[in-house]
């Protein structure tokens, strides 16, 4: 399946997400690390040091961390993806709670 950019008709980028076993993103783009963290698969993050800022590179540590995504050289040995879950990134419920905090909500 090819789809260009540009093309007529919708883009096939978030049914491939959401129907994908597990995803492998590189890690230069903000956008393409966090909507990949919004499907609950795993989430492997290619970030050779080239291709990495220090703000993409805080992002993957929080990804990291937050348990959503993982390194693609954690891979184990065998070079096959693990099947593990996370819950899906929803960073407006997250907001949501911080306003109603700081509001007394």
């Amino acid at each position: 399946f090819a789809f260009r950019w540009g093309d007529e008709g919708e883009n096939p980028y978030f049914g491939f997400l959401g129907s994908a076993d597990a995803v492998i993103v590189t890690g230069d783009s903000v956008s393409m690390c966090s909507e990949a963290c919004a499907v609950p698969v795993p989430v492997y993050v290619y970030a050779p040091p080239k291709l990495t800022t220090r703000k993409h590179a805080r992002l993957h540590q929080s990804l990291f961390d937050g348990g959503y995504a993982r390194p693609l050289e954690s891979l184990n040995e065998s070079g096959k993806l693990e099947n593990w879950e996370h819950p899906p990134l929803n960073a407006a419920t997250a907001i949501a709670a911080e306003i109603k905090k700081r509001f007394g909500l």
